[in-house]
């Protein structure tokens, strides 16, 4: 019997979340809580012959529950959707370079001399490593082709 139940409770939670994620966006929702004794379905509804019946009626304070933490769980997220809308809206507004909507405008004099200045230091440090990288190879290279000294002992002629 214990399996049974369990199974039960799990369908009609099921069930009641389901119906309370669709209709909780309605203000004429099927589902509505009017107290936290009892839950409160439209009369012809399937979900009402249900919790008419004397499972259901068992059911109902679980099926408040949960319907009760659907609505916590839409409120929160809600709550995050508007934190973000926020942070994105403060990111627009935003003028620094790289900031959100501002890579597509033109940029001003001063920010193209900056830009400029910057990609010619890059690039003379560049060369510069280059530059070093080759003058390095060519002082191995000349330790290469140096021809070792001559041995000079008495062993060998």
């Amino acid at each position: 019997m214990g399996v049974l139940r369990s199974a039960l409770l799990l369908g009609a939670g099921a069930a009641v979340g389901y119906i309370a994620s669709r209709r909780a966006s309605t203000p004429s929702a099927d589902v509505a809580i009017r107290s936290s004794q009892s839950l409160m379905v439209a009369g012809n509804s399937q979900v009402a012959k249900f919790f008419d019946s004397p499972i259901g009626k068992q059911l109902q304070p679980y099926a408040l529950k949960a319907v009760e933490f659907a609505s916590r769980v839409r409120e929160g997220m809600s709550e995050k959707e508007a934190e973000l809308h926020a942070r994105v809206e403060r990111a627009r507004q935003d003028v620094r370079p790289g900031s959100l909507d501002t890579w597509d405008k033109p940029m001003s004099a001063n920010q193209q001399e900056r830009l400029e200045r910057d990609a010619a230091e890059r690039e003379l440090r560049e060369l510069e490593l280059e530059i070093a990288l080759e003058e390095r190879r060519a002082g191995v290279a000349q330790v290469i082709d140096t021809p070792a000294p001559k041995p000079s002992g008495t062993d060998h002629p």
